[in-house]
């Protein structure tokens, strides 16, 4: 649902975190962020943004062969948190009513309840469908994202 790279950056892993940053900073790109130590955020700016704009996050990660630079494209996190707590809530009502639909057919009544299961899972299968069409409708905004951090890369290894 999150969509990840990897780029294996060999020895130096914080000279594209640096050339990002620099980047960021010269106010060129129409993006914003924040870079830390083998970690980095960048975004929209907030009059571009909208609900379902990405966010990039981007870590150092060490590897047998030298540093990586591994990304994660996600929703604002206060939108990652809505679509997690609706998932929990939408699996606990599927979960309540197969019991008590269960408990209804085991004493011999009629399980009408047991209707909010299927409904529940359809649900579901709605906000994952309203997920992945919303990071359709951001791809070019993911795009303008993933090619700032490959022009960093490029750039920090002087091409």
């Amino acid at each position: 649902m999150r969509p990840v790279f990897e780029i294996p950056l060999g020895a130096d892993g914080d000279a594209v975190l640096r050339k990002l940053d620099e980047l960021l900073k010269g106010g060129d790109t129409g993006l914003v962020g924040q870079v830390l130590p083998r970690h980095a955020v960048v975004q929209l700016p907030r009059d571009r943004r909208s609900l379902l704009s990405p966010y990039l996050n981007l870590e150092l990660a060490d590897r047998d062969d030298g540093t990586a630079l591994r990304g994660r494209f996600s929703p604002h996190p206060n939108v990652w948190t809505g679509f997690m707590a609706i998932y929990g809530v939408l699996t606990m009502v599927a979960i309540l009513a197969g019991m008590y639909g269960a408990s209804q057919w085991w004493i011999g009544e009629p399980a009408w309840v047991l209707i909010g299961t299927p409904l529940a899972l359809g649900a579901i299968a709605f906000v994952y469908g309203a997920a992945v069409i919303g990071q359709g409708l951001t791809a070019d905004e993911m795009y303008d994202l993933r090619a700032l951090v490959d022009r960093a890369v490029r750039e920090s290894r002087g091409e």
